[in-house]
């Protein structure tokens, strides 16, 4: 069992350091691209920041934390099954999403739920947010490079866009959070 461990701890520093590698070489760091990684990790949440309904903030938060926890575990699964990649990287670290799975996505999330009441407009406006997220935005990314999709399509996207989105409001709504003054 040692020497499985011990082989394992080789290909994750392995790995660690090839990534650094990639990063240096090939990562664009500092190239137009990784800028605009770091507006959509900024923007977003400066944008929440100047909108947020400070009576509901808890509810809000707590709906972003849940999309956020769920599309991080479920990048890093589509990652490591090799569905897609991250070519531009805001850290030298294992390729992620941070922009998308921290900022871009959850946040979009909270506004949905901020001001989408009635279950009948948020569900509108999630399938609305769904086809720009999933039909637009993806294919730009995709075509600037910032992820490479392998195995997945944007349809997919859009369903777990959905999902997540009707998830999320069940479960929050269902939390019965309440903020004394």
């Amino acid at each position: 069992m040692d020497e499985n461990m011990d082989r394992t701890r080789e290909l994750i520093i392995a790995l660690v350091q090839t990534n650094r590698e990639r990063f240096i070489k090939y990562g664009g760091f500092l190239s137009p691209q990784w800028w605009l990684l770091l507006a959509f990790i900024i923007v977003p949440w400066l944008i929440l920041v100047k909108v947020v309904d400070k009576k509901r903030k808890l509810e809000i938060v707590a709906c972003g934390l849940f999309v956020a926890i769920t599309t991080k575990i479920l990048d890093l699964v589509g990652y490591n099954l090799n569905f897609w990649d991250y070519p531009i990287q805001i850290i030298p670290l294992v390729p992620e999403a941070f922009a998308f799975d921290l900022s871009m996505i959850p946040v979009a999330y909270m506004l949905l739920y901020q001001y989408f009441k009635t279950w009948k407009s948020y569900c509108i406006g999630l399938v609305c947010m769904s086809v720009v997220y999933a039909f637009i935005a993806e294919p730009f990314c995709n075509w600037i490079m910032v992820v490479i999709y392998i195995k997945w399509r944007y349809i997919y996207s859009a369903v777990y866009y959905i999902v997540i989105g009707i998830t999320v409001r069940a479960v929050v709504e269902n939390l019965n959070i309440e903020i004394t003054s």
